[in-house]
């Protein structure tokens, strides 16, 4: 969704649907959007303050209000998908994904993951995550959470993460996994060793709302609903408030339910 003219920065996640569709390169470097003067990119926008490795990262960190930080994730990192500009069996074969990644995915599954029927016979839980629409975080992006998250401690920074793959087995539908990112563990231990740890993970890809607490950090997990999967006319979407305390009050709209998030600390 484009801002209103005149508004704040737009921050758009990158997910697989970018990715069927576009480019990476394109998706860094900005699509237009007739009508909008702000481009469409899944690096930083023009005119917000980010810490990025680079000019087209897609991810990166911001600061909307002081006190708070804002990690923007990109959950295909290492994906089979990672070049995008298509879907695997329809308009990418083999030979068009990137190689590691789809020999590390296929390491995973006994199905073939080229195929339309990738997630046959595997049943729910962690190992279901080894799936083509799904990713990893990769090491220089690891390092770069790990640091992020250290410095905005030392700053008094609360953290929100935001990625369109989830990070908890337990903030996916029914925990089956399926739309869990790869290196979902190794996330977990960079967001469990922060201090403070994050207050939430804000995430999307399953297209139905789940709430979760990792009972390790106490960072709340949250799965939004979809406004792909409500009637026409219908509502899926939300404010978040955040408060000085450190609770965030999710102000949700149709099969977006009301909630409160209170920071909870590490035992």
């Amino acid at each position: 969704m484009a801002p209103l003219e005149g508004g704040p920065p737009a921050v758009h996640l990158l997910g697989n649907h970018e990715l069927y569709n576009f480019t990476r390169k394109d998706l860094q470097e900005g699509i237009k959007v007739p009508g909008i003067s702000q481009q469409f990119r899944v690096s930083a926008p023009e005119g917000l303050d980010a810490n990025s490795p680079s000019a087209c990262s897609s991810f990166y960190s911001f600061s909307p209000h002081e006190g708070w930080r804002v990690c923007v994730l990109d959950p295909y990192d290492v994906s089979v998908l990672s070049r995008g500009g298509g879907r695997p069996a329809f308009e990418l074969d083999a030979s068009q994904l990137e190689p590691r990644a789809l020999a590390l995915c296929q390491a995973n599954n006994p199905n073939d993951v080229t195929g339309e029927d990738f997630a046959r016979g595997i049943p729910p839980g962690p190992d279901l995550r080894w799936v083509p629409f799904n990713g990893a975080i990769g090491e220089r992006q690891l390092a770069w959470l790990q640091d992020t998250l250290e410095l905005a401690g030392r700053r008094n920074e609360r953290t929100i993460l935001l990625s369109h793959v989830i990070l908890l087995p337990e903030a996916t539908p029914c925990a089956s996994c399926i739309t869990l990112l790869w290196n979902y563990s190794e996330v977990l231990e960079v967001i469990r060793a922060a201090d403070p740890p994050p207050v939430a993970v804000l995430c999307g890809h399953a297209h139905q709302q789940v709430f979760a607490v990792d009972p390790v950090s106490g960072t709340h997990h949250v799965t939004f609903a979809s406004p792909l999967e409500v009637e026409p006319g219908g509502d899926a979407s939300a404010i978040i408030e955040v408060f000085a305390d450190g609770m965030l009050a999710v102000r949700g709209r149709g099969a977006v339910p009301d909630a409160k998030l209170c920071q909870l600390r590490k035992e």
